[in-house]
């Protein structure tokens, strides 16, 4: 007997079973989507380095709320990275939903992953789920170009340059770079150990910033090329490296006369003039010669302290007053600098081998 009503609870639990899926398996679809435009990027070879858009499009049935997006398998970031993580699908005039998803080509053997889409029934009770196929892709290599910088793009130029002696080996150049649809923070000049960007700004379309590089003297230019994606070849880029070594700029940089502390020192020889003069005047009056020792005292001050320091060891020299610049070097030991300007919590400082750069204000002594 109680063998038979085992039998008989199993088989109402198997009967429930199989009605509850069949009843799942009966339910209309409430989430559809579709890639727009995926046979683009079966036809045409991209770059790696390339960020290329992918229009996906969704529909919703029967009142059903999209609840979001996950990638089959996930992305790996060392192939191919989406930039646009936080996009938002947008209704359009036909009634579907529209998304471009960007993605930044890393590797050659990168792949667009499946897109699976979930959404809920109107009345709560059950998620549905739909996956936009996978897509394979060409992919180009163009780091075999021994001048290739590493950006591809619709647009790259050079908006403005300038060369400046650094030391005694070595020149300094600084250009800014304006790019369109590009990857320019991967700009990287080739057989060059010192260079970087100072200031940047990359964008999903625009991006910009200001780039430096270190050169030895005996090199007279510079050539590199991008690829440009609106004529699909590689592009030429030539600039020369005349160091500006004029007195009217950089002789200024490399042996300064700081201007505001040569005005200010003028104006305290004039007062102390003046004091002299009203000390004999009205009736030699102690006051004047008072008034005339400290600003004597505060002259010298400001000639001999704020024109020589050192600069401590194991402090950081950079091109530019900002945490986030370039560091030119870091000091093994203390050395003997010249202040030549300050900014916020830097000075601009000139050291003995007639290096320029900013430290912070706390590493002088």
């Amino acid at each position: 007997m109680k063998n038979i009503l085992n039998i008989f609870i199993y088989f109402i639990f198997l009967t429930s079973g199989i009605l509850h899926a069949e009843d799942s398996d009966n339910r209309a679809k409430i989430v559809y989507v579709k890639i727009s435009d995926s046979q683009d990027y079966f036809s045409k070879p991209v770059y790696v380095g390339e960020t290329i858009p992918v229009t996906y499009s969704l529909l919703l049935f029967s009142n059903a709320r999209f609840s979001g997006t996950e990638f089959v398998g996930g992305i790996n970031t060392n192939k191919l990275i989406l930039r646009n993580p936080n996009t938002q699908w947008k209704l359009s005039s036909d009634g579907s939903y529209k998304a471009v998803y960007r993605y930044k080509i890393k590797s050659t053997d990168a792949f667009i992953p499946s897109l699976k889409v979930i959404a809920v029934s109107s009345d709560g009770n059950y998620t549905d789920s739909s996956s936009a196929p996978s897509i394979n892709l060409n992919i180009i290599d163009l780091y075999q170009n021994q001048k290739y910088v590493g950006v591809v793009g619709d647009e790259f130029r050079i908006t403005g340059y300038k060369a400046k002696t650094y030391d005694a080996s070595n020149n300094i150049l600084v250009f800014e770079v304006e790019a369109k649809n590009a990857n320019l923070e991967d700009l990287k000049l080739p057989d060059i150990d010192k260079q970087g960007f100072e200031s940047t700004h990359f964008g999903l379309e625009y991006s910009d910033g200001i780039y430096y590089c270190i050169v030895p003297k005996n090199v007279q230019d510079i050539s590199f090329e991008y690829f440009s994606l609106i004529e699909n070849r590689f592009k030429d880029i030539s600039l020369p490296i005349v160091p500006v070594d004029d007195v009217v700029s950089t002789q200024d940089d490399i042996k300064p006369k700081n201007n505001f502390l040569l005005f200010s020192n003028l104006i305290l020889i004039g007062l102390m003039v003046l004091s002299l003069v009203f000390y004999f005047v009205f009736g030699r009056k102690k006051i004047f010669l008072i008034i005339l020792g400290l600003l004597l005292v505060y002259l010298l001050w400001n000639v001999l302290s704020r024109h020589q320091a050192i600069l401590l060891a194991n402090k950081q020299i950079r091109i530019l007053p900002t945490h986030n610049s370039t560091v030119l070097e870091t000091t093994k030991k203390n050395i003997q600098v010249e202040i030549i300007g300050k900014h916020a919590k830097y000075y601009k400082i000139v050291t003995a081998d007639d290096r320029i750069g900013w430290v912070k204000k706390n590493d002088i002594q």
